[in-house]
């Protein structure tokens, strides 16, 4: 294994560790909130014992989270020099405000709420809530903004510094809401409420399996099964948009996604199919006539481009913009030696500079896509998934109907054994996100292979290594936590836990002892 990578492969590993806990924090973070809003209404003691297991859960989540997920920070450091020296005043921007802005606010109040309980008011307690989930969707939203960035860069333009050739911010806005950012946040977050809706349900399914927690579960269970139902529909609309979004902003890696090498009229949907990137043909298993023209530009007669005519135009975009090299550097000559204005100077060597970009990042061949297979393989599982939620939540629906919600044991074993599979889901669709965009690491501005730091290969080896004991390590500890505390289960706060010859208007925070608990 070459430095690129090996350097491509420790940080798709750190970031599939990490992005294992990123989902659940988005999701039960929501619910929390909604849960003490509701324990708040009707001041239903399940409600509140509920979101304080649900936080205690949350919070080891989030604690490892944390753990994994700094370490990405650094690599764009260690191994990605040329990438943050290229685009560094732009991507550092978002990173940095997401920590400022929404991971202190989200520690600060998860804090609050674990420690607050019985000390501050319900309404403070629920704003706690609200607030952690507040930091966690700011969180995922300046690293989509980054990220969002790199898939469809705007508001910047490149420049000729003393430093070398880099990015440079020229509308702050235009960068932030850029032209995938909006559909990328909701579709992101949205699978996280899945993931957090769940894991949420497989649980209470295992208490009331079990027989332990009966009543704190099925409220549970009712709530995640409302909450999940309305999610995983409404990701199917949040994944109809994104889809035609990346057709017409990145429609290579729509051709991946899709298999698609050849240029078609009235594309066909492929439900299953075998690629062979080899002879650059996708055998079809199973198709849907005209669909994918339909869904991709809402026209069933539409052509749809393939691989193989998108690597030949990029190729001659790149062509073109080596041909304007010469013209521009003779103009900025003729300019500097008329003492032309400074503004107009300026502006040809910014042209110069995208032209050099552009002329390197657009200059494809075959060799330098990824793995076709693998694109089109995690996309369609992703989408298969994502189908199995809402079918699993509309029976759930259809058995609370009937009153068999709670009693139903094929629904309550599937719920349970489900509890993986979003977070497979979403760690296939960041896979099939980011593999497809390769062969760039910023969408048509820097190719990969130009990004990577220069290191001696056997030093990375080492560091990958290392990680993957690390991090497995530290995977291991968490799952041990939460089967731990998820066997434990809530603690009631009913009254009868209060011994009768207490008072429990004259029970505080700093009195209580195991006797009276």
């Amino acid at each position: 294994m070459d430095l690129l990578t090996l350097s491509r492969f420790q940080f798709g590993m750190t970031a599939f560790y990490h992005f294992l806990f990123v989902p659940l924090t988005l999701g039960l973070a929501f619910m929390i909130a909604i849960i003490k809003t509701i324990y708040l209404k009707n001041k239903d003691k399940r409600y509140d014992d509920l979101a304080m297991f649900l936080m205690k859960l949350f919070a080891i989540n989030f604690a490892v989270g944390v753990a994994t997920g700094l370490t990405m920070e650094f690599e764009f450091g260690t191994n990605w020099f040329q990438y943050s020296k290229f685009v560094g005043d732009i991507f550092g921007a978002p990173l940095a405000i997401e920590g400022l802005m929404a991971f202190f606010l989200e520690s600060t109040f998860i804090g609050l709420f674990l420690f607050g309980k019985d000390r501050v008011s319900d309404k403070m307690h629920t704003f706690a809530a609200w607030m952690v989930a507040l930091g966690s969707t700011l969180s995922a939203l300046w690293i989509l903004i980054a990220n969002s960035w790199m898939q469809t860069p705007a508001g910047y333009k490149i420049v000729e510094s003393p430093q070398g050739v880099k990015a440079v911010l020229t509308d702050f806005f235009e960068a932030v809401i850029n032209h995938s950012t909006a559909i990328r946040f909701l579709h992101c977050v949205d699978a996280g409420y899945i993931v957090g809706g769940f894991f949420v349900m497989g649980v209470m399914a295992y208490y009331l399996l079990k027989g332990k927690h009966v009543e704190i579960a099925k409220v549970g269970l009712k709530f995640a099964l409302v909450f999940t139902a309305v999610v995983s529909t409404i990701q199917i609309v949040f994944g109809d948009i994104h889809g035609y979004q990346v057709t017409h902003t990145q429609p290579l890696k729509m051709a991946m996604m899709e298999g698609k090498w050849e240029t078609e009229k009235g594309a066909s949907l492929d439900l299953f199919g075998v690629i062979d990137q080899e002879k650059q043909e996708t055998k079809v298993l199973l198709e849907i006539p005209y669909l994918l023209s339909i869904l991709s530009y809402h026209d069933p007669n539409a052509e749809f481009k393939g691989i193989k005519d998108l690597v030949k135009e990029y190729k001659e975009y790149a062509e073109k913009a080596e041909k304007q090299i010469p013209v521009l550097e003779a103009k900025l000559k003729e300019l500097e030696k008329n003492n032309a204005p400074q503004e107009e100077i300026e502006k040809v060597k910014a042209q110069l500079a995208q032209a050099k970009a552009e002329a390197k990042a657009y200059n494809i061949s075959f060799e330098d896509l990824p793995s076709v297979s693998l694109v089109f393989t995690t996309f369609h599982l992703m989408v298969y998934l994502g189908f199995f939620f809402a079918f699993v939540t509309i029976w759930g629906l259809w058995l609370l109907k009937r009153g068999k919600l709670y009693t139903s044991k094929a629904f309550l074993w599937t719920v349970l054994l489900s509890i993986p599979l979003p977070f497979i889901a979403t760690n296939f669709g960041w896979i099939a996100a980011e593999v497809g965009r390769q062969p760039w690491l910023v969408q048509g501005v820097l190719l990969t292979k130009d990004g990577v730091s220069f290191h001696p290969t056997s030093n990375v080896l080492f560091s990958v290594i290392f990680f993957l004991v690390i991090y497995t390590a530290i995977y291991i500890v968490f799952f041990y936590a939460m089967i731990k505390a998820i066997k434990k289960g809530p603690q009631s706060s009913n009254s009868e836990n209060i011994p009768p010859s207490t008072n429990p208007a004259q029970v505080t925070a700093f009195s209580k002892t195991k006797e009276n608990l």
